[in-house]
């Protein structure tokens, strides 16, 4: 997988709109109102800022950046292997759910 720059460019896009859509689907469950966007990091503005992290902040800009580059442009930059990529964005959408639990 991360030998393929075309394969890891879909993977990256992939990750990208499931990380959207989990983001608008948690914001839409508690009643925030959401701009149609797919910048995760507009998006995660949206949500409790308490317990956003940093890391959080990094990874929703490094996943869009990815994204958009892989997708539109023939040269671009991994931030991240695919594995890396894969892992980080299930911990990412877990700590998603998690931000108004606490409330």
């Amino acid at each position: 997988m991360d030998s393929d720059d075309e394969l890891l460019a879909q993977i990256g896009s992939h990750l990208q709109q499931f990380t959207e859509k989990k983001m608008k689907a948690c914001l839409q469950e508690h009643g925030a109102d959401y701009p149609k966007t797919h910048d995760l990091v507009s998006l995660l503005k949206l949500f409790p800022q308490e317990k956003i992290t940093e890391e959080d902040e990094m990874f929703a800009y490094v996943l869009s950046r990815f994204a958009v580059e892989s997708r539109y442009f023939d040269s671009f930059e991994p931030p991240l292997d695919g594995w890396q990529m894969m892992t980080r964005t299930k911990k990412f959408a877990e700590s998603i759910e998690t931000l108004w639990k606490w409330r």
